[in-house]
């Protein structure tokens, strides 16, 4: 993959993080983008890092790092309580930012977020990378061709096994769980199909397994929603055995099946599956590609900054995202996650 759509961007890391090591490091090396700088709350921390993965140079610190007038794009890989305050220092600072997923710890924090976008000359995209790479969008035209017929039932599940104790996905004041770790590329990815097929996704009902010593987190997540009259059920989980990041659509005629829709580049099967004219079974299989879809994402990013585009169709579907994941926890009996940041 070249680096088609402009000029490559200068990207500077905020946070020394593992994520930022697929979605910058990794994917710049297929998109042509430059590693230009790297900032972590530890400097030696930084600069290792920045050795370690090619980056040119460390900046002293976060505000440094926000206010470098040389770098194209901040990307924000901080844990998720985090996203919404460092997100706006860079917008203040004219930055465009790629923030991960979640975009804000809560609804109330996304709007305060959103509400700086209009008076900074950068933009921000929350970084929902499955939706580039061609697989999920292969996935969405089979349901929307009518080939499997009429929506009857969508499965998604979002589970992986359990990160380390001491990891911030396990913290209430940071924003953790499992529904804002991995439950949101779930919803989001339902929000992506709803919009193509022009139906409506609203929750029925959810339940969660907490952490038996802090009952404000979710260990795994389990809703029910509805996609225009067809059942949704989604679990999401952070103490699953295996990972499984799966979605399934049954239609009147069949099925077409994701193994694994959020990162393509380890299984980029589609599996469709048709009754024949005999009521027999026909299947295929369609390989979508392994170009990671990070590399795809940043790519969409760069070519965004380039041309100075500000869609807001992103935003509002992941405004949508975050409004169905204060739902879910409420449903559940759940506190949503706590804000840092305020308008």
């Amino acid at each position: 993959m070249s680096a088609a759509g402009g000029a490559p961007l200068r990207v500077g890391l905020l946070g020394a993080s593992r994520i930022a090591e697929e979605a910058i490091t990794d994917a710049s090396r297929e998109t042509g983008d430059i590693r230009a700088a790297v900032a972590a709350r530890d400097p030696e921390r930084a600069r290792t890092y920045a050795a370690e993965h090619g980056y040119d140079g460390i900046r002293g610190s976060y505000e440094e790092l926000v206010a470098d007038e040389t770098l194209d794009l901040i990307y924000i890989g901080l844990p998720n309580g985090l996203h919404a305050e460092w997100t706006v220092r860079a917008l203040e600072a004219g930055r465009s930012v790629l923030v991960e997923k979640p975009f804000a710890s809560n609804l109330a924090e996304f709007d305060a977020v959103a509400a700086r976008l209009e008076g900074s000359a950068g933009w921000a995209w929350e970084a929902f990378h499955y939706a580039d790479h061609p697989l999920m969008e292969r996935l969405v035209e089979v349901v929307s061709s009518g080939e499997i017929g009429d929506l009857r039932e969508v499965q998604v599940n979002m589970c992986m096994p359990a990160p380390a104790a001491s990891d911030p996905r396990w913290s209430f004041d940071l924003a953790g769980g499992a529904l804002m770790d991995v439950g949101c590329y779930a919803i989001n990815g339902l929000l992506m199909l709803g919009d193509a097929l022009g139906l409506p996704l609203s929750l029925r009902s959810a339940d969660a397994d907490v952490v038996e010593a802090e009952p404000r987190i979710d260990e795994t997540v389990r809703a029910r929603f509805d996609l225009g009259g067809a059942a949704v059920s989604m679990r999401t989980s952070m103490v699953n055995p295996v990972w499984d990041f799966s979605f399934l659509v049954v239609g009147s005629r069949g099925g077409v099946f994701a193994p694994n829709f959020v990162k393509p580049q380890e299984d980029d099967r589609l599996i469709v599956r048709t009754a024949g004219a005999g009521g027999e079974q026909q299947e295929r299989e369609e390989r979508l590609g392994t170009v990671s879809s990070y590399a795809y994402q940043l790519r969409r990013v760069r070519e965004a900054v380039r041309s100075g585009e500000r869609s807001r169709d992103g935003l509002a579907r992941s405004r949508r995202t975050m409004a169905l994941i204060d739902e879910v926890y409420a449903a559940s009996g759940m506190p949503v996650r706590p804000a840092r940041f305020a308008a």
